[in-house]
């Protein structure tokens, strides 16, 4: 595509479109007619072959490529806002309409999750949180505005150039087996541990099956007798049966409060893990991004305060 051929200006009615989803307020945020912005939004269709806001009951709509195009929108004005040394945007979650998109583990989701709902809800009663799988894709997606932020393991030194990590919390490994098991109590041995029937949930990414690597590389064998498509469902297999599995510490702790279920010390030490939030250090000023880190950190301690509670 030619670039000198597009008008920057389509860039900005783009962006207020996107986040008003209203001809009318659109044309309001950015100083232009209703008819003017009417023209814009044509403009922006025929360019996109697309016709990004439609129209569902009484209101507007954004499509599903208007959605996906939302937050690589933002970044754009936020870039072109600090080339041309514009005032800093600012970001009120009070009123702010706007979606975030957090790539994640199923692991991370149960645990916080509830508390990062609650303080989304308190602190934007408006804002939406769209959750999508954490794969080998989350890394691109932070680059070009698909995801605001990622939340899995993320190593110290492994992110590409260009992107932040902050550590938010760790966790160790522990067997995960029904209440009633025979023998999965206390430490079991290694050569109990390896005899056990095991069940497992199959990696989806670079981020799944972290235990699962850390044990193969100790050249620990298991029978492996089932495997799940994903983690919620090994807690009802295992206290449907006499299988094991070996979970995140946390996750076991979680499980057990939820069904007849308990953990066992591992016959071997694993390293932790941590958990970290990465994010595109190009918009790290971003205020509605900043605001989202916040949250996210302010909802690890309520976490822990969760479970320590759900402990005693």
């Amino acid at each position: 595509m030619n670039l000198s051929a597009i008008d920057v200006n389509l860039v900005i009615a783009l962006d207020a479109l996107l986040q008003e989803r209203s001809v009318t307020l659109a044309a309001r945020r950015v100083g232009l007619s209703q008819p003017a912005m009417s023209h814009a939004l044509t403009r922006l269709r025929e360019l996109f072959s697309d016709p990004l806001l439609v129209r569902v009951g009484r209101q507007m709509a954004l499509t599903s490529r208007a959605e996906a195009m939302t937050p690589q929108v933002a970044a754009i004005m936020h870039d072109l806002a600090s080339l041309f040394g514009g005032t800093r945007p600012t970001f009120d979650p009070a009123t702010s309409e706007r979606t975030f998109r957090i790539a994640t583990t199923e692991y991370v989701e149960l645990l916080l999750l509830p508390q990062l709902n609650a303080a989304l809800a308190e602190g934007g009663p408006k804002l939406a949180l769209h959750l999508l799988p954490l794969d080998a894709r989350a890394v691109d997606a932070l680059r070009n505005g698909e995801i605001d932020l990622a939340i899995g393991v993320f190593p110290e030194d492994t992110l590409p150039s260009g992107l932040r990590r902050a550590a938010l919390f760790d966790d160790r490994f522990a067997g995960l087996a029904r209440a009633s098991h025979p023998t999965a109590r206390g430490r079991v041995d290694l050569q109990s541990y390896a005899a056990l029937g095991h069940v497992v949930a199959p990696r989806h990414g670079a981020h799944d099956g972290v235990a699962d690597d850390l044990i193969a590389a100790r050249g620990i064998a298991r029978r492996e007798a089932m495997a799940v498509p994903h983690v919620f469902l090994l807690p009802h297999v295992v206290t449907a049966s006499d299988l094991v599995a070996t979970v995140a510490t946390r996750l076991g702790r979680a499980f057990s409060s939820l069904l007849p279920l308990r953990t066992f010390d591992l016959p071997f030490e694993l390293p932790p893990i941590e958990i970290a939030m990465a994010w595109n250090g190009r918009t790290e000023d971003d205020p509605a991004r900043a605001w989202l880190r916040d949250v996210v950190t302010a909802a690890v301690p309520t976490m822990r305060e969760a479970a320590r509670r759900k402990r005693l």
